[in-house]
């Protein structure tokens, strides 16, 4: 194994298997096993002090991987035509709550002091739609969909009245969604969305099963509550269909923005 350096892009990784095949000419699957690190300077992480958040009580950490920043997570093609399947362990300490766009499948102390988060991506995803966010997190049921799709808001404790509120007709949204898209099942076990903290400098993320939403379009009356439609309408156009290269990213914001159209407000 040797590493290409790049001052852009990172150093590529190139992997030699022909001694492998040579030993195992009938082998047809290869595992390859990366043991790495990164630090605090990873352009997809973005660590916050209590005064960048709403409540100002604890630290808060979330990523934002798209486009190819999840290079500075792991060391996997960031091309939007590689799709896999993953798992992950994170450990925090116990006052955290872990969230991740995946099926957290068990939560169970590490030591006396951290928790370690088991999760587990069971649909084939791009790198950059690996998420991660850790903070004084809470979670609400807002209901389910039609097709029983449990739905969600999770933000920090002092925004969830009024993000609760602003959403309590997520499921509805989600429905209406759906309907255009009646040959394609909705491919995720749930669906929640994350309001962060005022920091947070995009005004949405389409990560599965935890869209990320600025807390700008909580305002109050429903008026950009489109902003949850459109990340909806990526779990079909991008994330389940996605466009093969970056030249063409256009294919998922282009067929989304329509679902704009879709929100009623009463």
């Amino acid at each position: 194994m040797k590493t290409t350096p790049n001052s852009n892009l990172g150093d590529a990784i190139e992997v030699d298997i022909t001694k492998f095949l040579v030993q195992h000419p009938y082998s047809t699957d290869v595992q390859i096993r990366f043991i790495y690190s990164t630090n605090t300077h990873g352009t997809a992480i973005s660590w916050m002090t209590p005064a960048q958040t709403h409540d100002q009580t604890m630290n808060y950490l979330y990523s934002q991987c798209e486009d190819i920043a999840c290079r500075s997570i792991a060391p996997m093609m960031d091309t939007p035509a590689v799709k896999f399947i993953y798992s992950a362990k994170i450990r925090a300490p116990k006052e955290y709550n872990v969230f991740m766009s995946a099926v957290k499948t068990t939560v169970e102390a590490y030591n006396s002091t951290w928790n370690e988060s088991i999760f587990i991506s069971p649909v084939k995803v791009q790198s950059y739609l690996i998420a991660l966010a850790v903070g004084d997190l809470e979670q609400k049921s807002l209901g389910t969909s039609e097709g029983g799709v449990p739905i969600g808001v999770i933000t920090e404790p002092g925004m969830m009245s009024k993000s609760a509120e602003e959403f309590k007709n997520l499921a509805v949204w989600f429905n209406a969604v759906a309907i255009y898209f009646p040959s394609s099942k909705y491919p995720w076990p749930q669906y929640d969305i994350l309001v962060l903290p005022p920091s947070f400098p995009m005004g949405g993320m389409e990560n599965p099963m935890l869209t990320f939403v600025s807390p700008t379009v909580i305002v109050g009356d429903k008026s950009q509550v489109f902003v949850a439609a459109h990340e909806m309408a990526h779990s079909w156009t991008g994330n389940s269909v996605t466009c093969a290269d970056w030249a063409n990213f256009w294919l998922n914001e282009g067929f989304t923005v329509s679902s704009k159209k879709v929100i009623r407000i009463d």
